[in-house]
C-alpha cells in the first residue's frame, strides 16, 4: 500500500467510526481505530507533518468509549505525544500543546491505576459526576469490551435507542457479563439519586 493509499484508508476509517459513534456502536470502532495508528506510522510522506499525524490521532480518540478502553487510548496518546515533540508547529489556538497531551495521558494512567488511585479518589480528582462500578478500570473489562458489546448488540438487535434504552441495554450488560463470570453493577444502581431516561 503507498502513501495516498494509506491516506485514503485512513480517512475513509475515521468516517466509518464516526458513523459507528452516531449509531451508538462505538465498540465496532477499537479494530479501526488499530488500524488507523498503523496506516498512521506507516505514512512516510514528508507532505504529512507530524502535528498533522497527532491532529489523526484526536480524531481516532474522539470516537473511542475512552473509559472501557482505556489502555488502548493511552497508546495512541503516547504516539500523539511523539508526534507533538517532533513538530515544529506550535499554535495553542489551532494544535495540541505537549502539555494538554500529557494531561489526558495522566488522567487515563490514574484511571488503570487502581492500586493507587481509588474510584471515589479519581471521581473527585477530574470532576465525573457520576459513580462507576471498579470493574471498569480493570484490564479484564477492556479485554472483554467489544466482545462483550457485539453480544449485546446481537440480542438487543433492532430495540429504538431513544429513551429508556439505557434500561435495556444495563439489563443486557449485566447479564453478558456475568456469563463471563464478571459481576458488574449499573450507573443507575451506583446513583440512585440520578433520573436516567
Amino acid at each position: 500500500m503507498n502513501n495516498k493509499e494509506r491516506i485514503e484508508r485512513l480517512v475513509a476509517n475515521v468516517n466509518k467510526m464516526r458513523e459507528n459513534s452516531q449509531e451508538m456502536r462505538m465498540w465496532k470502532n477499537i479494530p479501526l481505530a488499530k488500524e488507523c495508528i498503523e496506516l498512521l506510522r506507516d505514512i512516510d510522506d514528508p507532505e504529512e507533518t507530524p502535528m498533522g499525524k497527532a491532529l489523526a490521532c484526536e480524531a481516532v480518540i474522539a470516537q473511542l468509549p475512552e473509559y472501557d478502553v482505556p489502555r488502548l487510548v493511552l497508546s495512541i496518546m503516547r504516539y500523539k505525544l511523539e508526534l507533538v515533540r517532533q513538530s515544529d508547529e506550535q499554535d495553542p489556538d489551532r494544535f495540541p500543546t505537549e502539555e494538554e497531551v500529557l494531561d489526558g495521558i495522566r488522567r487515563l494512567e490514574d484511571y488503570i491505576d487502581t492500586e493507587h488511585v481509588g474510584t471515589d479518589e479519581f471521581i473527585e480528582r477530574y470532576q465525573r459526576h457520576l459513580k462507576f462500578d471498579p470493574i471498569e478500570r480493570s484490564s479484564l473489562w477492556e479485554a472483554y469490551y467489544d466482545e462483550v458489546e457485539e453480544e449485546c448488540d446481537r440480542r438487543l438487535g433492532d430495540v429504538p435507542r431513544g429513551m429508556g434504552f439505557c434500561f435495556a441495554y444495563w439489563s443486557t450488560l449485566r447479564q453478558v457479563l456475568a456469563e463471563r463470570g464478571i459481576r458488574w453493577q449499573s450507573p443507575h444502581e451506583l446513583n440512585p439519586h440520578v433520573i436516567f431516561d
